[in-house]
């Protein structure tokens, strides 16, 4: 019985001593096991980045360096400390980054096709998400053996499961990307095809097409980024065009594209709501928002529920259900709250890559 007492004495004494020593262990071999996964899936995205560029690029010279230094490219936000023209300055640096990347693209795919080129910018941005991701993990963990900070240390230890689950839906990506599948966030671009299905489309701002839609005595305009290739257009730019040619005749500005679900929702259901349906930085959304306030046009959204991991993964038959459930949902909204001569804005957002124009 001493003995004993004795032992559980030494043995809550030890681990008093001990416990953090222990704890550091425990949480530096799970970040250590992280960064090799993380960096499996850098290397792999390169090796996939690669390839592509080369089988639909066919540069004249290796790409591979040009790459590399190209995935440490980064954007600085504009400032925002006086909010007067902020978006307009946030637009212009978005405007820059796409064309860079086009550029770069163009450099070195110069034989790639305009939809190859397209989906070969949206896997090039994967593979430098997966990059900053693994810097970024690896920075914290060799922050906190440097400083010996058991708070760091635990901070990105406990990051890591959603660290991992992030990379795992880039990672997850790089097969639709690389061969033009449509992806989960090509749902709001799929609902807006099925109605410019057999129509003449044409273009309405920078990759974005529209086609002129009847439907039981209403005029549809449908908008959706100009596919098949990995666009996403500016829809806010083409939603003003459109209402400024037809004005107050507009009864009806109709947004549909995927929402992130919450845990426990069912991929694939539809949300209705009110609003610009938009996951923009901005720009787009307060360009739709103010030309719907201006007219009095009544904004309505229709959300397909999709995690994050399968809006960047090649599309789920439960989101091709949801695309078909959207479809209904449109249309019973045009039916129920606009009546015969009234012109609809339908606008399909979101990556249409994999998804032509009708």
């Amino acid at each position: 019985m001493l003995f004993s007492l004795i032992y559980l004495l030494a043995f809550i004494m030890l681990f008093m001593v001990f416990n953090q020593h222990f704890q550091r262990m425990w949480w530096t071999r799970d970040v250590e096991k992280a960064l090799v996964k993380l960096d499996r899936y850098v290397k792999r995205s390169k090796e996939v980045l690669y390839k592509t560029v080369v089988d639909q690029g066919k540069p004249d010279a290796d790409p591979s360096k040009a790459i590399d230094d190209f995935l440490e490219f980064f954007v600085i936000e504009p400032v925002d400390k006086d909010p007067y023209g902020v978006l307009k300055r946030l637009e212009h640096i978005l405007d820059v980054e796409r064309s860079r990347f086009r550029t770069f693209v163009a450099y070195i795919a110069p034989r790639a096709d305009p939809a190859s080129a397209a989906n070969l910018e949206d896997l090039l941005a994967v593979t430098m998400a997966l990059n900053l991701i693994y810097k970024i993990t690896r920075h914290y963990l060799i922050l906190s053996k440097r400083t010996k900070s058991l708070l760091v240390l635990m901070q990105i230890a406990y990051a890591v499961p959603l660290i991992l689950r992030t990379a795992e839906a880039y990672y997850n990506s790089l097969d639709a990307f690389s061969t033009g599948k449509p992806i989960g966030d090509s749902a709001g671009p799929m609902v807006a095809g099925r109605f410019m299905l057999g129509h003449p489309c044409f273009q309405v701002a920078e990759d974005v097409v529209a086609s002129e839609v009847p439907f039981e005595g209403r005029t549809l305009i449908v908008l959706k980024a100009d596919g098949p290739g990995g666009k996403v257009g500016k829809p806010g730019d083409a939603v003003v065009k459109v209402v400024e040619e037809h004005r107050e005749r507009v009864a009806r500005i109709i947004m549909v594209d995927a929402a992130a679900k919450l845990e426990g929702e069912r991929t694939g259901q539809v949300a209705e709501g009110v609003g610009a349906a938009i996951g923009d930085p901005g720009p787009e959304k307060y360009k739709i928002e103010e030309v719907a306030t201006k007219y009095k046009i009544p904004l309505d959204a229709v959300a397909i529920k999709e995690s994050i991991e399968e809006a960047v993964s090649t599309m789920k038959k439960e989101i091709v259900d949801g695309v078909e459930a959207a479809v209904e949902r449109v249309k019973n909204i045009i039916r129920t709250r606009t009546k015969e001569g009234d012109v609809v804005v339908l606008a399909g957002i979101g990556n249409s890559i994999g998804v032509g124009n009708g």
